[in-house]
């Protein structure tokens, strides 16, 4: 059952985690690698702690080099002995049992696809050059326990909320806290996706496309967004999550307006009821409305959803229905208009 449907389960989450974030206990969360049988920036752990296995990078290897280190130097808690990088989480403090027993509920609110989105983020990154190596492929692990998935969240939370974060080797907030963070989060958006941090100067970047979307779209929205991605590439598709540092500025209602005006080559606003009552939504649609009224036609597509009456729509404009496309179709949609753009360029 996927998140969407497990608001009540998430709210009484909420609940318990609020209850012990206020009594401020004295617990840290950290991660610790390993390289080969080596801890990373070794130190003297707590004398109350508890560690548990995120994931394990063999390296780039063979199929049958692969069947054999699975089963080889296996040990209860670090996992295979000899692995080229392996991931834990340090809990330090008198409440660490209690903590774990919590996030084994809340490691349990996710569906097995959701799951895979959270284990496979972090390693992704880290193993990337891994994955080109013509001459083999890259060969890891990860722990599947509900309490590995609930912590594999919260770094994926963090990366969402400090998009410029190193490897966290210590979180400053403790994992209560965090994780009631990372609830009321998940209460609101309900979604789980790869958060692809630019460094490139905004100002810099002229996009591809420009999406214009409420929040309470963001599931259908980043589903099409990842497959864009796949067609154009890094930087080619304005996604607010992408850009979180640069967007956290002063004046950013002008400064949207002028992503949206004067860097896109395609502005594809997602219309709804949703869409009609978010301020930040009629901010970017005053810059779309004027882009229609320049008679830019070309640089506008609809993706409509319901009936609502957004101002400067009318009954004879062309739109593709979301009721009966799904995100694939949408994408798909989106990568003719943006090749046709290009091609009459």
């Amino acid at each position: 059952m996927a998140i969407r449907k497990k608001k009540n389960e998430i709210k009484r989450l909420i609940a318990a985690f609020e209850e012990q974030a206020n009594k401020f206990h004295d617990l840290k969360l950290s991660t610790v690698y390993r390289k080969k049988n080596k801890i990373v920036n070794e130190r003297q752990f707590d004398k109350q702690n508890h560690i548990i296995m995120l994931w394990q990078y063999y390296g780039v290897m063979s199929d049958t080099h692969k069947l054999t280190i699975d089963v080889i130097n296996r040990h209860e808690i670090w996992g295979v002995l000899g692995a080229e990088l392996s991931a834990y989480s340090l809990l330090e403090g008198e409440t660490c049992h209690l903590f774990i027993r919590m996030a084994n509920r809340a490691g349990a609110l996710f569906s097995e696809k959701e799951r895979e989105k959270i284990k496979s983020k972090q390693l992704e990154e880290l193993v990337e050059e891994g994955m080109s190596n013509p001459e083999g492929k890259p060969v890891c692990t990860h722990n599947t326990a509900n309490a590995s998935i609930w912590l594999h969240y919260l770094l994926y939370f963090i990366s969402k909320i400090r998009p410029n974060s190193a490897d966290l080797a210590r979180i400053d907030i403790d994992p209560f806290t965090l994780s009631l963070m990372a609830l009321e989060d998940l209460l609101e958006n309900e979604i789980i996706q790869k958060i692809d941090k630019s460094t490139t100067k905004l100002e810099d970047i002229n996009f591809k496309v420009a999406l214009s979307f409420p929040g309470e779209k963001r599931p259908y929205v980043a589903n099409v967004v990842e497959k864009l991605k796949r067609v154009f590439g890094t930087d080619s598709i304005f996604y607010d999550f992408d850009y979180q540092s640069q967007l956290a500025r002063p004046n950013l209602d002008t400064y949207l307006q002028s992503i949206y005006r004067d860097q896109a080559d395609l502005v594809v606003v997602f219309l709804c009821e949703d869409y009609i009552k978010k301020q930040w939504c009629g901010l970017e649609w005053r810059a779309i409305r004027d882009i229609i009224k320049h008679k830019e036609d070309d640089k506008v597509m609809f993706i409509n959803f319901d009936n609502a009456n957004v101002e400067g729509v009318f009954s004879i404009d062309g739109y593709i229905d979301a009721t009966y496309h799904d995100e694939n179709s949408v994408a798909q949609f989106i990568t003719e208009r943006v090749n046709l753009f290009a091609d009459n360029a």
